[in-house]
């Protein structure tokens, strides 16, 4: 009898250590990609905004999820510019306009 309860508590200790590990496991990658979004986002602020200082400190203000979507605005629109075949130049100045209307 107390080996089928020992047998119990081991089975029980082991899944619920594999459950903490894949929890854990699943937040740090999510927080990992948080992470590169925010650091894309920054980046294309750098790159296509001069490294505007009031929309830096605007995009540290986004939540996860607004920063999610803006990155996936802004592939999309990527994508629409490599489909187009649109000139560079043309992008930087929509961007900026529609960035500067979204914070004012």
């Amino acid at each position: 009898m107390k080996k089928k309860i020992l047998i119990g508590l081991i089975l029980a200790a082991g899944s619920a250590g594999t459950y903490f590990a894949i929890s854990s496991l699943t937040k740090l990658l999510k927080n990992k990609a948080v992470q590169q979004d925010r650091k894309k986002l920054e980046s294309y602020v750098d790159e296509y905004l001069h490294g505007n200082e009031k929309l830096m400190e605007f995009v540290g203000t986004l939540s996860d999820d607004q920063v999610k979507e803006l990155i996936e605005i802004l592939d999309a629109l990527k994508k629409e510019q490599n489909q187009l075949k649109l000139k560079a130049p043309v992008f930087p100045k929509y961007l900026e306009k529609k960035v500067t209307n979204l914070i004012s």
